[in-house]
């Protein structure tokens, strides 16, 4: 796997910068474990709960449904930094990708079971119009030292043998650092580690109401019993609106119950096929990645202004039968009825696209995590979190995303995304 640039140094953006947090200042006064609560059972929780427990607090994480039950469990799982704006969401992207490389080889000595495919990108495009934005932003990548390399279709086929021509005018472009990963599987190693640091991890538990304090956080749960600690971190992803407007400080992210492609898009899934596939396609018409024993998983940034969060199209409506023509055009040896499932996705997007990570309000006791990119962030975002609130030192690749740029705001009063054209500009 080729190396990427090293985002991780602090010596690329600055300084730290002190918050004494909650945590921090209690340990000048007292030796007893830190508790602190975690909230949401999704991939940045999960890292989230791993790296406090691994510094020593005292965690509990609440999941109001299942393990992985939201967004983080209907995604591509495509780890990159492939188009992502500004500058400083690139560097953490990038930063993201290699800490996702360095945590599976800590994982190896303790499991075999990997999350990450360090397989790569290939990318084309058909049209002229296709072929100059690719371009574009091939330039722009190399201009950030972001690796990638040109190959002819020829040399695709030879990766891909099971590929048709499609009418590909130009040359094929890999991102060889881009990984894929099942995000399953990532989570059940999260879950384990944490665990075995005295982590508990309550299911079916939802919190219900939060108070905040100058010395404590409590948390009402559905269950009617109570929990109360030094710091409370929301990690619900598109869910964090219901917790945070009963603080007082609510959070704008994108309604992801709207139908539109900015809130939620397809995701479409195959019966095992025989094809051969063992990397990320980025293509004119399809985006396909492999998910194990033969079977891809589809996306089409086209026909997503066709999902709605509350109907799941038929295998055999207009969108199952498109999903199905464009990967028998692609693939030979591909029948007509070959999917499995089509599920609309619903994104956890800040308002303005970008990370909220940081205390809510300051010298405050409510952290919050969430972002786009999730899979991508997540193990990195759980450990800039976790030592800002145990040390009170915030990370430079934090600097550009506190939350009180959108505290008090709803979506409405940032521009609209840019139309996505690729999974990663989603």
């Amino acid at each position: 796997m080729s190396r990427l640039p090293d985002y991780s140094a602090p010596k690329h953006h600055g300084r730290r910068t002190q918050t004494a947090g909650p945590l921090q200042r209690l340990r000048m006064t007292s030796q007893t474990r830190r508790r602190v609560a975690v909230v949401g059972g999704g991939v940045i929780g999960l890292a989230t709960a791993r790296s406090l427990a691994e510094r020593g607090a005292d965690v509990t994480l609440f999941e109001r449904s299942h393990i992985g039950a939201g967004t983080s469990g209907l995604s591509f799982a495509w780890v990159n930094s492939n188009g992502k704006n500004p500058q400083a969401y690139h560097d953490l992207n990038c930063a993201g990708m290699q800490e996702h490389v360095q945590l599976q080889v800590q994982a190896r000595s303790q499991t075999q079971a990997a999350w990450l495919e360090a397989c790569g990108t290939l990318e084309w495009a058909r049209d002229a119009e296709q072929v100059a934005r690719l371009r574009r932003r091939v330039d722009f990548l190399k201009q950030r030292h972001y690796p990638v390399n040109q190959l002819s279709f020829a040399e695709l086929h030879r990766r891909v043998p099971d590929l048709q021509w499609d009418g590909c005018i130009d040359d094929v472009w890999q991102y060889p650092t881009e990984c894929l990963v099942h995000p399953h599987v990532l989570m059940g190693w999260l879950r384990s580690q944490a665990s075995s640091l005295s982590c508990v991890v309550r299911e079916n538990t939802g919190v219900v109401a939060l108070d905040e304090a100058p010395q404590r956080v409590t948390l009402q749960l559905a269950t009617g019993d109570q929990w109360r600690g030094e710091a409370c971190v929301l990690a619900t992803g598109r869910w964090i609106p219901e917790l945070t407007r009963r603080l007082g400080t609510p959070l704008a992210m994108i309604n992801a119950d709207e139908p539109n492609k900015r809130a939620c898009g397809f995701l479409a899934t195959t019966q095992p096929l025989t094809a051969q596939l063992d990397c990320n396609l980025i293509t004119p018409e399809l985006n396909i990645r492999p998910i194990g024993g033969g079977r891809l998983m589809l996306q089409a940034p086209d026909l997503d202004q066709y999902a709605h969060p509350a109907y799941v199209p038929a295998l055999d409506g207009s969108v199952g039968q498109e999903f199905a023509a464009r990967l028998s055009r692609l693939f030979t040896y591909v029948r007509p009825a070959c999917l499995q499932s089509i599920q609309v996705g619903q994104r956890s997007r800040p308002a303005d696209g970008l990370p909220a990570v940081g205390y809510l309000v300051p010298e405050g006791r409510v952290y919050a995590v969430v972002t786009h990119s999730g899979i991508t962030l997540a193990p990195l975002l759980g450990r800039l979190a976790a030592e800002e609130l145990m040390s009170g030192e915030r990370h430079p690749l934090l600097s550009s995303f506190s939350p009180a740029r959108l505290i008090g705001k709803t979506q409405h009063d940032f521009s609209e995304v840019e139309t996505i054209h690729y999974p990663a500009a989603q």
